[in-house]
């Protein structure tokens, strides 16, 4: 009785685990793409002030599996401590700041631009290609500031140094910076393409809320999360993972789901 009620609903299960496939692939080489443009903006910077014998001499880390799949070893290869002893302490910061801020933040926006384009919007796959890269984007941009922004390394802590200032100091600047990326990703980006992207099947938007929050939130929210980058890069990754995760699936479905789905449920007057 229950499956004449919902005749079609083995064939959305079947069209929601290819769309979840689809996304799955989407994110990781979206991951790797906007993980290496990252630190190719570190080592270009570096070799565009003359830090760096190559343009693109980054470190790629050994063939494991994981670094394969997440580049999780892979480094921009710069040694900042000849250019902090030599009194270039301004070059070391643009250097720092050019992998979030160059490599993954300008790419945004130049992402968000590209998505209005005929061509783009014309086609779904590349359309979703381009939102799941802008959100690798946005989203490593959170993971240095605020989440590895008050801390003794990383290219926040080697940024303020540069300067000569502390990474208190330099916090509100960069966190202006990554909060707007953050509202912009959320409240521009996703209301722009998350019909277009899930489609018409139901369920798809459920599925790309989850993907979006947990990549967002709880991936990259979570680097500092073991310790290693101090305590109050513990304390911000875990409120990343373990609250703003469920909050962001709780916004992004009550805006843009749930009255949705409500509304195709009732029956016609």
């Amino acid at each position: 009785m229950n499956s004449s009620a919902n005749p079609g609903s083995s064939h959305v299960t079947v069209k929601n685990l290819a769309f979840a496939l689809v996304t799955f692939v989407f994110v990781l080489i979206a991951h790797a793409v906007a993980y290496l443009t990252h630190e190719y903006s570190h080592s270009l910077t570096a070799w565009s002030l003359g830090w760096m014998k190559q343009p693109f001499g980054i470190d790629y880390g050994p063939a494991t599996a994981y670094n394969i799949i997440f580049l999780g070893d892979v480094s921009d290869n710069v040694d900042y401590s000849p250019i902090l002893a030599s009194g270039n302490g301004h070059s070391a910061a643009l250097i720092a700041l050019a992998g979030p801020f160059m490599g993954n933040g300008l790419l945004y926006f130049i992402l968000y631009g590209l998505t209005s384009t005929s061509f783009i919007k014309s086609r779904r796959f590349v359309l979703a290609f381009f939102y799941w890269l802008s959100l690798m984007c946005a989203a490593n941009v959170w993971g240095y500031v605020p989440i590895r922004a008050i801390t003794t390394h990383a290219d926040i802590a080697i940024a303020a140094q540069g300067l000569g200032i502390s990474t208190w100091g330099l916090f509100p600047f960069v966190m202006l910076v990554s909060g707007y990326i953050t509202y912009h990703f959320f409240c521009r980006m996703f209301p722009k393409v998350c019909q277009a992207v899930a489609g018409d099947v139901e369920g798809n938007l459920a599925l790309l809320i989850a993907f979006t929050s947990f990549w967002y939130f709880s991936f990259y929210g979570a680097d500092g999360i073991s310790g290693s980058y101090g305590f109050i890069s513990q304390i911000l990754s875990i409120t990343s993972r373990y609250l703003l995760f469920p909050l962001c699936v709780v916004y992004l479905s009550s805006r843009y789901a749930i009255g949705n789905w409500t509304r195709h449920q009732l029956p016609a007057q």
